[in-house]
């Protein structure tokens, strides 16, 4: 009997991330007979079920899972090494997976790729702006390679390191009674009808706790999880929020927003570099981390 491949491992993790045959076949570029016997042939190598028929399509069994993140683990491997091995007689090439937590993308996201594409043309970058648990979660199983974000509790099973610091401000709509005003109490702040994220984020979550500890309440009648929609709701005169001061540079430059620093609170959030320990990353991941490093001009001057 053949043993199993990097061919059948690479294509029983396309079954599970789409969770039907034959779209993980359209992916591939297989027809769904051949991806069918592939799976057969692994399940019989592994001696017991990895995919169970659904209404909704397939599902994998918890052998299955355990086969899924051993075998992302594996090909994650084999792909960086085998960049590796090309970039030695070649320019540094191959595909970096990144997440930017939201106000980070918003910020600097743009300016970083741009900075780093242009450096390594041949790198494909596939990025996103998630939530910092999300990104987390994404690491932990190998769907990304790097992510910029700010961690609210410590994870093992991540590498972190520290890159910037930034501090969350009042932001009102530049216009009466904001227009003109230089800095703002946090509990006058907190007197206002706020435009905040979710509780599960980590903005809104650092505001209430400030607030717990100040014994002030805080009022949100809109809750978005889009920051951009947040500030362009803010711009539209709806509402004000507290936001992270890099975040909102383009607001406050284009004469829509106003930036009140809290005239008695300091409230940092600590963004970091985090990637998998369980999956080394490429060259080119490393190449970006080293444009992320770099980066020291993107936050504004803060107290």
């Amino acid at each position: 009997m053949a043993g199993m491949d990097l061919r059948q491992l690479r294509s029983f993790v396309h079954v599970v991330e789409t969770g039907s045959l034959s779209r993980a076949a359209q992916r591939l570029r297989l027809s769904q007979p051949a991806l069918t016997r592939q799976m057969r042939l692994l399940e019989e190598e592994m001696g017991l079920p990895l995919l169970v028929r659904t209404g909704r399509g397939m599902r994998p069994t918890d052998a299955g899972l355990e086969l899924e993140r051993r075998a992302r683990r594996l090909l994650g491997e084999f792909e960086a090494l085998n960049a590796d091995m090309r970039a030695r007689v070649a320019e540094i090439s191959g595909t970096v997976r990144m997440a930017f937590a939201p106000s980070i993308g918003a910020a600097l996201g743009g300016a970083v790729l741009e900075r780093f594409l242009a450096v390594h043309p041949a790198v494909r970058v596939e990025a996103v702006t998630v939530l910092s648990a999300v990104a987390r979660d994404a690491l932990l199983r190998g769907r990304l390679d790097l992510a910029v974000i700010f961690p609210e509790v410590a994870e093992p099973s991540l590498r972190v390191e520290p890159l910037w610091s930034d501090s969350l401000a009042f932001v009102a709509p530049n216009r009466d009674p904001w227009r003109g005003r230089m800095d703002i109490s946090f509990a006058e702040a907190m007197d206002e009808p706020l435009i905040l994220p979710s509780a599960e984020h980590g903005l809104r979550d650092a505001v209430e706790r400030e607030a717990r500890a100040r014994g002030c309440t805080v009022t949100v009648p809109v809750e978005i999880a889009s920051m951009n929609l947040q500030l362009d709701l803010v711009a539209r005169g709806m509402g004000c929020s507290v936001f992270p001061r890099a975040a909102c540079r383009l607001g406050a430059a284009a004469g829509v927003l106003r930036v009140l620093p809290f005239s008695d609170a300091v409230i940092r959030r600590q963004a970091v570099l985090a990637w998998a320990r369980d999956y080394p990353p490429s060259r080119a991941a490393l190449a970006l981390a080293e444009v992320l490093r770099g980066w020291r001009d993107w936050l504004p001057t803060t107290g």
